[in-house]
């Protein structure tokens, strides 16, 4: 099932601290190359019905210590309102696990789950989750990832796809049953799940295309997206929105000051092994700068507000002495 609220902000602040509870020498790893100065996950994000929302996590980075996390999570612990508050503490932190919990039960109904485990001869360096779609990047063995499509069920729960067609270079699947709407693409850099929607091969190949270049990406589309993602996209994890959000949203955006807001984009990173640092981005109609202040890293320190015209930018660093951490060294 999905991550409730409180499942999520059980973890608030996690993204922005993991450095801090002995993670730090894990963190090697080969990202994507980014493209026109761009986070490269970018380019697999299309604007549909005039919005987007988009989860990503650099895995490789946060695998380690969000599996820890959520085995000893314990959802009856009080949230400190001050997480729920920041958004740019809070909707990062909810992203990151969304990506992890849904992440985990969508693969893992095609036997795929133990991708994120280092079980397989594919490794995975990035996941991306989209309202559509779930795009796992890294070194993939196609292979390997046919033998667990292909195979058969073990248990009810598990599908059976076969290959049907190619997009673009991926090898497609579908399933064997007819009724399940779900469709799998998979080249040697990228894995592309679409599950539980109604035209999951034009997902595809929309998702696809905007990787390829074939279709415009919302960074073409849409300059406040362009310019939000371009300014605080690049982080270990980076959520946002362009448009309106919509009924199963990915991340919570609602915050005084915010309600107009055109685009967000949100990111948290691994400076060193005792501080993370947050980059928030927005185009905002006539912002309410006193309400923004208010909220805008107040979990952090060294913040950095700054608005102008219709832009919303912001700095904050979280350090081992903060609150955040206080409260996640206490509970390990």
């Amino acid at each position: 099932m999905a991550p409730n609220r409180r499942d999520v902000l059980e973890l608030a602040g996690a993204a922005a601290t993991m450095a801090t509870v002995g993670t730090a020498p894990s963190l090697a790893v080969t990202a994507q190359e980014a493209t026109d100065d761009l986070p490269a996950y970018s380019r697999w994000l299309t604007i549909e019905d005039g919005a987007l929302e988009f989860a990503y996590v650099e895995w490789a980075a946060l695998d380690d210590y969000v599996r820890d996390e959520l085995e000893e999570a314990d959802p009856d612990e009080e949230v400190p309102a001050a997480y729920e508050a920041d958004p740019m503490i809070a909707p990062a932190s909810e992203g990151a696990l969304a990506v992890y919990f849904v992440g985990g039960l969508t693969l893992g109904q095609f036997r795929l789950g133990r991708l994120l485990d280092d079980a397989f001869d594919s490794t995975v360096e990035g996941l991306l989750r989209t309202i559509d779609a779930f795009v796992v990047t890294g070194r993939m063995n196609p292979g390997e990832i046919d033998a667990q499509l292909t195979a058969e069920p073990e248990a009810e729960f598990l599908v059976q796809l076969e290959r049907t067609t190619e997009i673009d270079g991926f090898d497609v699947y579908t399933p064997v049953t007819d009724g399940d709407d779900a469709a799998i693409a998979v080249d040697s850099d990228a894995l592309v799940v679409v599950d539980g929607e109604d035209d999951p091969l034009g997902i595809l190949e929309t998702t696809i295309g905007a990787a390829a270049g074939d279709v415009t990406r919302a960074t073409d589309d849409a300059d406040a997206f362009e310019w939000a993602v371009g300014t605080a996209g690049d982080g270990d994890v980076a959520v946002g929105q362009y448009g309106s959000q919509s009924d199963d949203e990915l991340v919570d955006f609602s915050y005084e000051g915010l309600e107009d807001a055109e685009s967000i984009v949100s990111s948290l990173t691994i400076e060193d092994e005792d501080t993370s640092s947050g980059d928030f981005a927005a185009v905002v109609d006539d912002p309410d700068e006193a309400a923004l202040e208010r909220s805008l890293g107040a979990t952090g320190s060294d913040r950095s507000i700054d608005v102008d015209g219709n832009q919303v930018t912001a700095t904050a660093t979280w350090r081992e002495e903060d609150l955040a951490v206080d409260r996640l060294r206490s509970r390990l």
